[in-house]
C-alpha cells in the first residue's frame, strides 16, 4: 500500500500534510514490482517505452556515432529524460519495489558493551603502537593488531537469536526452479570468463609503475613486512599484501599475470556483494542484473587488470556499504561492526575509503532522520561511536604511519588540491565546479583516464548499460523516491560523493572525470544501472502469465548480450589495441634476450641500453621471468662490458645512433640489425658483440 496517498475526502492542513511527508513509512512486506504496475493505463507504458528508445538510441549515437551525431545523442537523452519524468510523475501509484528487512522478532534492548574487551582492546593497541616503528611490522605487532580488532569486536558484539541459513533448503527451492537455476548458473559462467580469462594477452606488456607493484609483492614474499610504500602510485598496503597472500596457495613464481589474478579473484566477491546489495535495496532481479553489470563492465575490470593499487577497492567498499545498509534497515549493530572494520581495512588500502567515511556517516543520517520507530537502538550517536572507535583500531597502522610522516601520506592530496604548480588552473573554485560537470558526465558521455587503467574519451559505460542508468536514475528520482526516499536519497548523494575523488584534480583539471580516482562510484552506478534494466523487465506485458515471462526472458537475453559482447570487445580488443600503442614491447625484447641465451647454450649477458623514454629494463626482465636480472646500462658505461668474455647482446633505441656508433668501436666485428615489431613505431636495435 502507498502510505503518501491521501484520501481526496481528507482536507489535511498543512502542518499534517508535513508531517505525512517526512514521516511516510516505507517499512513494509517485501512486495513484486510486477503486483504494482498491473491495470495500467496503455499510454504510460508506450511513453514508458518511448523514453527507453530515446535512451538507447542516444547512447548509440555517442558510442559510435559521436563525431557526427553525438548532438542528436544529446538531444535524444534529453527528451527520453522529459518522457520519463513525465510519465512517473504523472503515474497515480508510485511502485514499492524496495526491500525492507525489519527485525521486530527481536525486543530492543539496551547496547551492550563488554568494557573488559573494550579495555583488552585499547591495551593490545596501544602495544602494537609501540612496535610500529620506522613503517614496518614485526609477527608481535600484527598479532596485537588482530588481537586488538578481535577484541573491539567482542566488546561491541550483540548477542541474539541465530538463525542458521539453511543450506538444503535453499537448494531444494533452486533445484525446483530450472529457469532460475540456469540464469545464475550462466551469471557465474560469464563473469568468471570476464574477470579471469585472458590474464596474459590483458593488458600484454607490464610497465613502470606496474612494476613496482611486483617488486613490492615480490619482497612481501620474500619476507618483507613494511606499512607504506611510497613509491607506488598507492602507497597503502592491503592490496599488495593481498596478490601476496593469493601467491603464496600457488605452485608457480610470482608474475604479472598472478597479479592480475589476484584482483580478479577479488573482484568475484564484489560480483557478489552487488548481487546481495542490489537484492537488499530493490529485488532479486535488480541484484542479479546489477552482479551481471558490474561483472562484464569493461571499468571495473580494467581498474583490476592496471594493477595500479585500485584492485581491492570495489570487494571491500561494496560489503562495507551492504553491511551499512543492513545495519540500518535491520537496526544490527552487528552488522554495523563489520561495516566499521571493512571501511578501517579500506583505508588500509586506498585514499578513496575517507570519502566512504563520511558517506557512511551521511547515509546513517539520511536514514535515522526518517525514522519512524521511536525504539531502535541504532541512534546516531551509538553508531558514530562505535564506527569510529572500531575504525581507529582495525586502521591504527596507518594512523601511526600517519603521526611519523604526515607530509609524505597527505602529500598526493594536497598535490591534487593545490594549483602552486599549475598556474594555468585557473580559479581552484570555478575549476572545482568545473570538474564536478564533468565528472557527472563521465558515465554516459566522456572520461579522460589513462590507457593503462582505462579507455578515454569515452562513457565508463557501454551505450547499453549507459541508457538504462540514465533510465534507473529517471526511476530512483521520480518513482522510487515516493515510495522511499531515504533510499533514494542516500544513493544520490554516495553517487555524488565518489565522484569526488576525481573532481578534486584542481592542479591538473585534464586528468578529470578519471575512472580510477572515481571508482567508488561505480558502487551505485551499477545499482541504479541494474535498477533501470529490471524496470524495463517488469513493465513487459503479456495476456497470459507464462509469455509474459518468455517476454521477459527474451528482452533480458537480448540486452545481456549487447552488454557482454560490447564489454568484452572494449576489454580484449579496444583497450589492448590502445595499450600496445601505448606500452613498449617488453615482451618482444624479452623473447629476442631469451632466444639468443639459448643459442648460446646460456653463456650470454643481455642489455638494454638506457634511453629517455624508453622501455624499463625491469619490465623486460620480469617478462623473461627473471626479475632481478640486472639488463640495464647507461651509455657511459659500455666500455666496461668490454672484459666480460661472454657472448654479449645489446638492445637499443632506434633512434640511438651514438650509443651504436660508441658499440661499433668497442666491438668492431659486431653486427647491428633492426627488430621489426608487430608495431613499425616500436623498432628498436639488436647489436651482437663479438667475443
Amino acid at each position: 500500500m502507498d502510505h503518501d496517498q491521501i484520501n481526496p475526502e481528507e482536507d489535511p492542513t498543512v502542518l499534517e500534510a508535513l508531517q505525512r511527508y517526512f514521516n511516510k513509512h516505507s517499512e513494509g512486506p517485501e512486495q513484486l514490482e510486477s503486483e504494482t504496475i498491473t491495470g495500467q493505463k496503455p499510454w504510460v507504458n508506450r511513453f514508458v517505452l518511448f523514453s527507453l528508445i530515446c535512451f538507447l538510441v542516444g547512447q548509440f549515437l555517442i558510442e559510435f556515432l559521436r563525431e557526427i551525431l553525438g548532438g542528436i545523442g544529446v538531444a535524444l537523452l534529453l527528451v527520453g529524460f522529459l518522457l520519463a519524468v513525465f510519465v512517473f510523475l504523472r503515474e497515480k501509484r508510485p511502485a514499492i519495489s524496495v526491500n525492507e528487512f525489519i527485525s521486530e522478532q527481536e525486543p530492543k534492548t539496551e547496547v551492550s558493551v563488554r568494557l573488559v574487551w573494550l579495555l583488552a582492546a585499547f591495551v593490545m593497541a596501544i602495544l602494537a603502537s609501540l612496535k610500529y616503528q620506522q613503517g614496518y611490522f614485526d609477527l608481535l605487532s600484527g598479532l596485537l593488531w588482530l588481537a586488538s580488532i578481535a577484541a573491539i569486536i567482542a566488546a561491541f558484539f550483540q548477542v541474539k537469536t541465530n538463525h542458521k541459513f539453511n543450506f538444503r533448503l535453499y537448494f531444494s527451492r533452486l533445484a525446483s526452479e530450472p529457469g532460475k537455476l540456469i540464469a545464475y548458473l550462466l551469471l557465474i559462467a560469464v563473469v568468471l570468463v570476464f574477470q579471469l580469462g585472458r590474464l596474459q594477452q590483458v593488458p600484454p606488456e607490464i610497465i613502470s609503475s606496474q612494476v613496482e607493484a611486483y617488486y613490492t609483492v615480490d619482497d612481501i614474499l620474500n619476507g618483507g613486512t613494511a606499512l607504506w610504500f611510497p613509491r607506488n602510485v598507492i602507497s597503502e598496503p592491503i592490496s599488495y599484501y593481498w596478490a601476496a597472500l593469493v601467491n603464496q596457495f600457488t605452485t608457480s613464481a610470482l608474475s604479472f599475470s598472478m597479479l592480475k589474478f589476484s584482483y580478479g579473484l577479488a573482484g568475484l566477491v564484489a560480483v557478489f556483494f552487488m548481487y546481495k546489495l542490489g537484492k537488499r535495496l530493490f529485488d532479486e532481479k535488480s541484484g542479479y542484473i546489477s552482479a551481471l553489470l558490474l561483472g562484464v563492465g569493461y571499468w571495473p575490470i580494467l581498474q583490476q587488470r592496471a594493477v595500479l593499487g585500485f584492485g581491492l577497492v570495489l570487494p571491500i567498499m561494496l560489503p562495507a556499504v551492504y553491511y551499512l545498509y543492513k545495519s540500518l534497515q535491520e537496526d544490527d549493530l552487528n552488522s554495523l561492526l563489520i561495516s566499521s572494520v571493512l571501511t578501517g581495512l579500506g583505508l588500509l588500502t586506498n585514499k578513496i575509503f575517507l570519502l566512504l567515511v563520511f558517506a557512511n556517516l551521511i547515509i546513517t543520517i539520511i536514514y535515522l532522520a526518517h525514522k519512524r520507530r521511536n525504539n531502535q537502538r541504532n541512534t546516531l550517536a551509538i553508531r558514530i561511536g562505535i564506527g569510529l572507535i572500531t575504525g581507529v583500531v582495525v586502521a591504527l597502522p596507518l594512523i601511526f604511519l600517519i603521526a611519523e610522516n604526515p607530509i609524505g601520506w597527505f602529500s598526493p592530496i594536497v598535490n591534487q588540491f593545490s594549483s602552486a604548480n599549475n598556474p594555468a588552473a585557473g580559479n581552484p573554485l570555478f575549476t572545482f565546479f568545473n570538474n564536478l560537470i564533468s565528472a557527472l558526465g563521465m558515465i554516459n558521455w566522456s572520461n579522460r583516464s589513462s590507457w593503462v587503467d582505462g579507455i578515454a574519451n569515452r562513457a565508463a559505460l557501454d551505450w547499453v548499460s549507459g541508457a538504462f542508468f540514465l533510465f534507473g536514475l529517471c526511476v530512483i528520482c521520480f518513482r522510487d523516491f515516493f515510495s522511499d526516499r531515504k533510499q533514494a536519497i542516500s544513493l544520490l548523494a554516495l553517487f555524488f560523493l565518489m565522484l569526488l575523488p576525481s573532481a578534486f584534480s584542481i592542479a591538473q583539471p585534464m586528468e578529470n572525470p578519471s575512472l580510477s580516482r572515481a571508482l567508488g562510484a561505480a558502487v551505485p552506478t551499477f545499482l541504479i544501472a541494474g535498477r533501470g534494466l529490471s524496470f524495463a523487465v517488469d513493465r513487459i506485458k503479456a495476456p497470459e502469465k507464462e509469455s509474459r515471462w518468455i517476454r521477459q526472458a527474451i528482452f533480458v537475453c537480448i540486452f545481456s548480450i549487447l552488454i557482454i559482447v560490447r564489454n568484452f570487445g572494449l576489454i580484449n580488443t579496444t583497450y589492448v589495441r590502445n595499450y600496445e600503442s601505448s606500452a613498449w614491447n617488453a615482451a618482444e625484447m624479452a623473447e629476442v634476450i631469451r632466444n639468443y641465451d639459448i643459442g648460446q647454450a646460456g653463456n650470454s649477458q643481455a642489455y638494454i641500453v638506457g634511453f629517455p623514454h624508453w622501455v624499463d629494463a625491469r619490465s623486460v626482465a620480469i617478462s623473461m621471468a627473471d626479475p632481478y636480472t640486472n639488463l640495464s646500462i647507461l651509455p657511459q658505461d659500455l666500455g666496461s662490458t668490454v672484459n666480460l668474455q661472454v657472448a654479449k647482446i645489446f638492445l637499443l633505441h632506434i633512434t640511438d645512433t651514438e650509443s651504436l656508433s660508441q658499440l661499433q668501436s668497442l666491438y668492431p666485428g659486431g653486427v647491428a640489425t633492426t627488430y621489426q615489431s608487430v608495431h613499425p613505431d616500436k623498432n628498436f636495435v639488436i647489436y651482437i658483440a663479438s667475443q
